[in-house]
């Protein structure tokens, strides 16, 4: 009887080797088709991530540039203008020189200098005295009308924002292109070495984290510099660039900062952002290192599971005749171990959890404290400087000294205007009587221009008496983040977005906003999707900070928080109505302008 039992014991334990060994190898094999998976949506996200960051360079830039036409445009309309360009003509040359400089200065040192040219060839220039040279034309449409970029004689580069006058003549704004960049890309960081980078259609690069990268030509220069250098895989990323396409790839480069530079592998997404009818090239580039690192630290963990898997096999395969006897023991063990092991790793979670709250809460909690205490100490600088510059003759030897004060202090106050932008603290900074519709068109060429070709955009807006006291880029803003959003939901799908704008009274209305805005009129915005729509946990949660139903990496969670804090500085408010594949709307709420309030000039 024992050695029947036996036998049955040696067959079962014959016939388990080759199971177990076909598991270990099912189970090794499902390890790497994971570790492959998990590879490939790691990269494809860092990708989407690259191009995102692309697309809000390339908003801001046009944004940017958009607004100084729009300002020279707006200074060579005014009639004060026109009296002092008139002057010009009798040899009277302080008028206008007074308008153009002050219109120079009042830009925060972002102009370089401004020059006016009159039909009969006169010139008047404030600021730097470098000659430029014409290096580029690129406005030839309606909202790039005159816009070239020069460069002076030490090489350093300048975008020419130019307008015509009443009377034949032309006032140009210089702006260097390391201004521009700092405005709109130089902060913004991929990992350790990633930077922003900006070339002309023909190679030269214009905007560069290494100054010694500015002006030269992506390979022909970098060929001459280093000729031992291998530009193969980089010669065919800058000619789909110079090509004007829109993509992301893995190359190897070089990082150019260093010396001498050493060679890498990059991940770079471009697009072109199209000034007119020529363009510029905007990418995003980042070190493959660091995303391909934590890879190889999950590929060395998969590898040492798997031997470990194995090891543990063999271990069960030579103790099989004693663990049949202990089977249902082992099984009463390792049911305590998995519940366990799924107890822990809920623990583990929701420490995780708390822990990334917390540092989003100090975050919050840092951005608001530090606006706070540097424009408290911002202030009287620029106040006893400002007093000190009005009692000062303009010949005073120390006039530029206290200039040049309360200019630096004026770039910082800037630059904490940005860092309060995150809290809201900031929103109502520049106000003026805008209209409203015009504010949204902008904001919709912007947005056009980006969107994929399966989305169309429709508008259609009320323009009369839409005036509203508020700031023309905070609007734009608010709808570019919108239609942003709406692109997201409709994917790669065919869908619509439709842009609307009327004028309603405040005694229509029946949420609880307008109970004590009766008498009120309002400009009413409508950006309404047909993407995928949201459950009504997600709509009760969108302008929450940081909240987000995106991937990561594909989202921070904060453009409708950001949305509805400029909707509210602007004395406004904002409705939100989704439903799950019904598509979203959103409606903002901005007061018009009564007659009385509208200033006469």
């Amino acid at each position: 009887m024992n050695e029947r039992t036996n036998r049955k014991r040696n067959a079962a334990f014959l016939i388990g080797i080759p199971a177990l060994a076909l598991a270990a190898l099912l189970a090794c094999g499902g390890l790497v088709y994971l570790f492959s998976n998990y590879r490939n949506v790691l990269l494809n996200s860092q990708k989407t991530q690259l191009m995102n960051i692309s697309e809000s360079v390339a908003n801001s830039l046009s944004v940017y540039l958009e607004d100084y036409q729009q300002t020279v445009r707006s200074i060579v309309s005014l009639d004060a203008f026109a009296e002092a360009e008139q002057k010009l003509a009798f040899r009277n040359e302080a008028p206008l020189y007074d308008i153009i400089d002050h219109a120079r200065k009042s830009r925060g040192g972002e102009v370089v200098c401004a020059v006016y040219e009159s039909a009969a060839g006169q010139t008047l220039t404030t600021g730097t005295d470098s000659a430029f040279t014409l290096h580029r034309e690129l406005g030839s449409d309606d909202v790039f009308e005159d816009l070239r970029i020069e460069k002076d004689v030490d090489g350093s580069f300048c975008f020419r924002v130019s307008a015509a006058t009443q009377f034949g003549g032309s006032l140009s704004f210089y702006l260097p292109l390391e201004s521009v960049y700092a405005k709109t890309a130089s902060y913004i960081h991929m990992g350790e070495d990633g930077y922003v980078m900006i070339k002309d259609s023909a190679g030269i690069i214009l905007m560069h984290p290494v100054a010694d990268q500015i002006g030269i030509d992506v390979l022909a220069d970098r060929k001459i510099r280093h000729p031992d250098f291998d530009f193969s895989e980089l010669e065919i990323l800058i000619e789909h660039q110079l090509e004007g396409r829109s993509d992301a790839e893995i190359y190897h480069s070089y990082w150019w900062a260093d010396d001498p530079p050493t060679r890498v592998t990059k991940v770079s997404a471009y697009l072109p952002l199209y000034l007119g009818q020529d363009f510029l090239s905007i990418s995003a580039v980042m070190d493959y290192e660091e995303i391909s690192r934590p890879l190889e630290s999950m590929g060395i963990r998969i590898l040492a599971l798997s031997i470990l898997l194995v090891i543990t096999l063999l271990i069960i395969i030579l103790s099989l005749r004693n663990a049949i006897l202990r089977q249902r023991s082992i099984e009463s063990e390792n049911l305590s171990l998995k519940q366990m092991n799924e107890e822990l790793e809920r623990l583990n979670q929701e420490e995780e959890r708390m822990a990334e709250q917390q540092r989003l809460s100090l975050i919050g909690t840092m951005t608001s404290g530090i606006a706070h205490e540097f424009n408290n100490l911002l202030t009287p600088i620029m106040g006893y400087s400002a007093m000190i510059l009005e009692s000062m003759d303009d010949s005073d030897e120390n006039r530029e000294d206290m200039l040049e004060i309360y200019d630096s202090a004026e770039k910082a106050k800037e630059i904490i205007d940005q860092i309060s932008q995150f809290s809201g603290k900031n929103a109502e900074k520049m106000f003026s009587p805008v209209h409203a519709a015009e504010a949204v068109k902008k904001a919709l060429t912007i947005t056009e221009a980006a969107a994929p070709r399966n989305v169309s955009i429709n508008s259609s807006f009320d323009t009369e008496n839409d005036l509203i006291m508020g700031n023309s880029l905070k609007i734009r803003q608010m709808i570019v983040n919108l239609c942003n959003n709406a692109i997201h939901a409709i994917g790669s799908a065919d869908g619509q977005i439709s842009v609307t704008g009327d004028v309603i009274d405040g005694s229509s209305m029946s949420e609880p906003f307008f109970s004590d805005k009766q008498d009120m009129r309002f400009y009413r915005i409508t950006v309404s999707d047909t993407g995928c729509g949201m459950s009504k946990e997600v709509l009760d949660n969108i302008f929450v900070p940081f909240y987000t139903t995106k991937k990561p990496g594909e989202g921070t969670g904060l453009g409708l928080a950001i949305v509805q804090r400029l909707v509210e500085a602007h004395r406004g408010f904002i409705k939100a109505e989704s439903a799950e594949g019904k598509g979203t709307t959103f409606t903002l709420y901005l007061p018009l302008m009564e007659n009385d309030n509208i200033p006469q000039n």
